[in-house]
């Protein structure tokens, strides 16, 4: 048996920007590892981009240019995680809002004013599990969620989207071997074999249309590009046969894969 922390992470808007993209800010869909790590970073009190980004240009003043990833990235970035959308077919209403940015530096157009169209997540929630590797850094952010304390005040994306943090349990975990059924969580594409046809729409016995959401997602971080390892995840209620069952855990009789 293994321990592992679930909780609900929510907030009525939320922008996982997407990198590929200048001109419209578009937004993912699901929080992936990087952003929650950061979350999670933020309530344990470690530092982040900002911290970073000024401790960069600090080195780059005194002419020993060193580059390092974010504080929180290099001490929580061997934590496992899973997510699990709570949405009825793993998807969120997704708006458009346009904002302007007046800073001097924002833009070379006359009257320094660049408008900026931003998509954004409509009340989105996730059951976040993290798998504990009993380090010190599992038990801080694990007394910090019990206690309902954070060092900084954690958001999705941007800092006017507050992060809701509520339903705090621990768990027991069971690894799993064979795998025939569904899995509840977001998976990675190369651990299953589709059993149900994705080309034929059924309804199971309860009426429920079978759906399969699928996302590129990163996974890590870089010092040089950003994001990289970019992964294909899915999220579908369709059977599926697992092909390598060692990051598939039974939590609560369900099946939630961990990465």
């Amino acid at each position: 048996m293994e321990e592992v922390i679930k909780f609900e992470l929510r907030g009525p808007n939320a922008v996982i920007r997407k990198p590929e993209s200048n001109s419209v800010y578009f937004t993912y869909n699901n929080v992936h590892k990087i952003m929650i790590l950061g979350i999670l970073g933020a309530i344990i009190g470690e530092n982040g981009y900002n911290y970073n980004q000024l401790k960069t240009e600090l080195d780059i003043k005194n002419k020993n240019i060193i580059k390092q990833l974010p504080e929180f990235y290099n001490n929580l970035k061997d934590l496992k995680i899973a997510v699990v959308p709570n949405s009825k077919m793993g998807t969120f209403e997704k708006k458009i809002q346009q904002f302007n940015n007046s800073v001097g530096y924002a833009s070379k157009e006359e009257g320094n004013n660049l408008i900026i169209t931003e998509q954004y997540l409509e009340n989105p929630s996730w059951d976040i599990y993290i798998l504990s590797n009993q380090s010190g850094k599992y038990l801080k952010i694990k007394e910090y969620l019990l206690n309902k304390k954070c060092e900084y005040i954690p958001y999705i994306g941007k800092n006017e989207h507050f992060a809701d943090i509520s339903n705090v349990e621990v768990l027991n975990a069971q690894e799993c071997n064979n795998i025939l059924g569904t899995v509840e969580s977001i998976f990675t594409d190369n651990i299953y074999e589709v059993i149900d046809d994705f080309f034929e729409p059924m309804l199971y016995s309860d009426n429920e249309m079978q759906f399969e959401y699928i996302e590129v997602m990163p996974t890590k971080l870089n010092s040089d590009i950003g994001y990289t390892d970019f992964k294909k995840f899915t999220f579908t209620n369709k059977k599926i046969e697992i092909k390598k069952a060692e990051s598939i855990y039974l939590v609560n009789d369900k099946n939630i894969y961990f990465f």
